[in-house]
């Protein structure tokens, strides 16, 4: 047999070495270890539990939301930011808090609270994965809210935003339009007069195109 050791066989030796030395190492700390372990449990333990937590304030938010909604969508108002109060008291930082701020707002822009409706919507907004139909729709519902409250230089940002993100181009030239007629409230002819020129010149073939001549015409002859 050949007294050179293989390179596989100078593993196996490294291998074993390296085992009796951590082994040797955990005996002599084996407290150290032993304790890390322990917390290192109660840590994965704790973590479960607060999720089984999390979940359980879920579900039993989302009941009260559904009662919420039913609610709002009867008109009553009040009791939709009642219960909608209730779920962000009981569940925060679940996902069924984020949706009763969104119907919360909804309840507001109603009741005529813009500023407040307005408020909710950039909470929410900014909870939101951004580029996604939710973040678009929470969007578009502050950009409504900010120019009932004539802030309409915000409302126009995001009007455009909107726009640029918006499904179709139908829908998008719904947004470019109200984006001009915001920034003309706001008394910024010039945008509007390029947004108002876009619509006619880009989206020729959507029903705003006329609508957005027509504004063009009014503004261009009040001035």
């Amino acid at each position: 047999m050949s007294d050179r050791l293989t390179k596989q066989e100078l593993k196996e030796d490294a291998f074993v070495d390296s085992a009796y030395s951590a082994w040797d190492w955990i005996r002599h700390n084996r407290n150290v270890v032993f304790g890390a372990v322990g917390v290192l449990v109660v840590a994965i333990g704790g973590g479960a539990l607060w999720r089984n937590a999390m979940a359980r304030k879920e579900t039993a938010a989302r009941s009260t939301l559904a009662e919420a909604s039913a609610s709002y969508w009867s008109g009553d108002y009040p009791k939709t930011i009642q219960l909608s109060d209730q779920v962000l008291a009981e569940a925060g930082g679940t996902g069924a808090a984020v949706d009763a701020k969104r119907m919360k707002a909804d309840a507001l822009f109603w009741q005529g609270s813009f500023d407040s409706a307005a408020t909710l919507y950039g909470e929410v907004l900014r909870a939101q994965p951004s580029n996604t139909p939710m973040a678009t729709a929470v969007e578009q519902s502050l950009a409504f809210a900010l120019e009932s409250n004539k802030e309409y230089a915000k409302a126009a940002g995001h009007y455009e935003s909107v726009a640029q993100d918006a499904p179709d181009r139908a829908n998008a030239a719904d947004f470019w339009l109200a984006a001009a007629r915001a920034h003309r409230l706001a008394g910024d002819t010039a945008k509007a007069q390029a947004l108002y020129e876009k619509v006619v010149n880009e989206y020729r073939e959507t029903p705003y195109a006329r609508d957005a001549e027509v504004a063009l015409g009014e503004m261009l002859g009040a001035n």
